[in-house]
Order: structure tokens, then sequence, then C-alpha cells
């Protein structure tokens, strides 16, 4: 069973880090203007079930479901299930308001790829592979150079950094999991800054590129208090910070686009937060109800030399699960419904000034192949910054599709 569970792990590792290739690198995700700062916006690691929630899920325990989140929950998943594949596909629509302008803009891809087995009774783990910053923009504005007349700047970013993670789950005595995630994070951000001379026969370019290959862990707890008809899990989460490092290429360009001269500026480090989580969540055998609260210690953060103010968080989120009736005639009585919200500070004051970030999302599960797998809708929308101060007010509504397939190398099903 062993050296099986570890054949197969290996397969899957080369097939999602294959699929990461095409499906991450070959497009900007998520575009946002708000991503020429720091290594862009950034994206935790999420599946079906907490997208759903709004991103709630470190209490979240589901016998049926991947929950990421927390690294303590894939052991509650339980028998017959012993493998379980995940894929999600998102189509988003951005929206853009300023002052003066409107646009929008449309993308997609792959959300993530998840795959849940064990390695033993007390032992479950889960490999994946999920985008965790992306930039995507391009500013034009005028500035003045020394004593000459305004002069044209464009900004420039584009790039994903991704993280191939395996998660594990440790039952240490009844009711109570540990649960930690060894991530490799890997990608390439390139931002750039063009100074359109005022001869109009040359480009001073500045080029900033993250390169980001790194290991990181991650840490949570969970322990299930079980009542008569029902069960309260607490669950915990703590992350120490992760820091990337980027490297400085300098370069002049003329109008042929021919290098002029280049050069190798200094290393910069991008030291992003640390953070810890509580979480609750309420379960009988029709429901779930569950609530996160999550302190991000921005204040200690730092995006190498850029002039930025950065503030310390607090998310909350909620949600709610209908996990159907298993014993129900016909198929709808079998379909799960979920919904959740969530909101946040913005990390980053602009102008001096704090913006929230909030979002709601709505999701349907519906059973496939005799309920061993399930094919998952989701609609969410989100929204942050503002109009005011010649800043960007972004509304962001995704539609995601989750195919979601147990037993795949599984134990042969049971006759109905």
């Amino acid at each position: 069973m062993m050296n099986s569970n570890k054949v197969k792990f290996a397969i899957t590792l080369q097939i999602v880090y294959f699929l990461t290739q095409i499906s991450l690198h070959a497009q900007n995700t998520f575009s946002s203007p708000y991503s020429v700062y720091g290594i862009g916006m950034l994206h935790y690691r999420t599946s079906s079930l907490s997208r759903s929630i709004g991103g709630t899920g470190i209490a979240v325990q589901d016998e049926y479901s991947i929950n990421p989140i927390n690294p303590a929950s894939y052991s509650s998943i339980k028998s017959p299930i012993t493998h379980i594949h995940e894929i999600g596909l998102y189509i988003e629509s951005n929206r853009y308001t300023s002052q003066s302008t409107i646009e929008s803009k449309t993308s997609g891809g792959i959300t993530n790829l998840n795959y849940w087995f064990k390695f033993a009774k007390w032992w479950s783990a889960t490999a994946g592979l999920t985008p965790y910053s992306s930039v995507s923009y391009k500013i034009k504005t005028q500035r003045e150079l020394a004593t000459t007349s305004l002069v044209n700047y464009t900004y420039e970013g584009s790039g994903n950094i991704n993280q191939l993670y395996l998660g594990n789950a440790f039952n240490v005595v009844k009711n109570l999991s540990v649960g930690v995630h060894a991530a490799y994070f890997f990608g390439n951000i390139l931002k750039t800054e063009s100074l359109d001379l005022y001869d109009g026969e040359s480009y001073l370019t500045y080029e900033n590129k993250i390169v980001a290959r790194t290991f990181h862990f991650d840490f949570g707890l969970q322990y299930k208090i079980n009542f008569k008809n029902k069960s309260l899990v607490i669950g915990i989460i703590a992350d120490d910070g992760l820091t990337l490092t980027a490297k400085q290429q300098n370069a002049l360009y003329d109008h042929n686009a021919d290098t002029l001269s280049s050069g190798v500026g200094k290393t910069l480090k991008y030291k992003l937060p640390k953070y810890a989580g509580v979480g609750l969540s309420l379960n009988s055998k029709r429901y779930t109800i569950a609530a996160d609260l999550k302190f991000e210690d921005w204040s200690n953060a730092s995006y190498a030399k850029e002039e930025v103010v950065l503030q310390d968080t607090w998310k909350f989120s909620a949600g709610y699960i209908y996990k159907g009736n298993p014993e129900a005639e016909n198929y709808f009585g079998l379909v799960s419904l979920r919904t959740g919200f969530n909101v946040q500070q913005y990390p980053l004051k602009l102008k001096g000034k704090s913006s929230l970030m909030w979002g709601w999302s709505a999701g349907v599960s519906l059973p496939m192949f005799d309920g061993k797998s399930a094919l998952n809708l989701t609609y969410s929308m989100d929204q942050f910054g503002t109009v005011e101060d010649k800043l960007v007010l972004q509304r962001s509504q995704k539609f995601i599709l989750d195919l979601v397939i147990r037993d795949l190398w599984g134990n042969k099903r049971r006759a109905d």
C-alpha cells in the first residue's frame, strides 16, 4: 500500500507540474492595476469547497471535500473514499472605475489542481498547485523630467508566482489532528518602467525581475467536540511569513529597441506578512456553519524599496453548507448548496487612506457517478478600492467550474 501511494504521488506531481507550465505561464491571470505593488495580487490556497463559502475553512471538516486552508482538515475525509482529484476552471470579468473612465477586462484559466490520498490510517495528504501571486498591468502617465517639458512614462508588469505544495494531516489522538504544508514557490514577475526621452530617438527602461525559488512551511490544528447529534470544531492556522528575492536589471534602448547599455542592480527582498487565524464550525448531518478570524502582520512586512505604507489587517469570513439528504429518493435531494462572505482591510494605505476588500459567493454541488464524484458550480463577487483621490474601484465577478473525482484509484465500489 505504501509503495503504491508513493508511485501514484510521483505521477501526480509530474502531471501537476506539466499542466502548470501550460496553464499558469501562458497567461497573466487575475488582472488588476493594484498588482503594481509588491509581488502583485495575492491568492491563497483554495478549493471548490472553500471558494463557495467565502474563503472560510480554518475549522471546516468535510468527509468528501478537500480543504487546503487548514492542513489538519485532510484527516476528516473518511473511508470508503481513498483518493480525490480536483481541478477548477474559471472565467473572470473585471470592471475598473475611476473618476473619468470605466474599463473592463475578461480573463480565464485554471484556478487550482488538488489531489488527496492516504499514506496510512493516521496520515492523510494533499498535493496541490495554485497561483500565489499575479501581476498584470499597464499604466501610462506624464511627468516632468528636470527642467524639460512633460515626458511620457509607461509602467508595465506581468508574470505569476505559483506554489506546488504537499499538505500532511496526522491524527494525534481521537478528535485531534495537526497538519503542515510544505510548499515550493516558483515563478517570475517582470516589472518595467520606460521613459520616452524628449529627443524622440531613445528610451530608458528599468527592469525589476522577481525570481521565486524557495520552500516554505505553514501549520494548522483542528479539534472536534462531539455532542448528541452535532459537533463543534475548533481550528487554528499559523505562518511565520514568506521572503522572496528580486533581481534588478537596467537597460537603455534606442528607438529601434537596440540595447545601448545594461547592468545589474542590487538584490531586493520582498517580505510577506506573518499570520495567524482561528475558526469555529458547527456541524450536523445536514449542514455546516463556519466562521474564521485571521490576523495578518503587514506592518512588519516590506516591499523592497517601494514607497508604500503597510498596515496590519483583520479578515473575517463566514459560510454555510447545506449537505443535502443522502437518503433522498430523487436526485435533487442529494444536491448540496453553499454560500459565504468575507471582509478585510486592504493592507496598503493608498494616499494615506484605508479601504475595505469584501466579497461573497454562492455555489451548488451536483453529484455524479452514484454520488462518488461531483460537478461544482460557484459564483463569486469581490470589490475593493475607491474612485476618490484619483484611485480605481475594482469589481470582479467570477464563475468557477470544479470537477471532483473520488476513488479514481480506490477500492471497488459496493453494489447499491
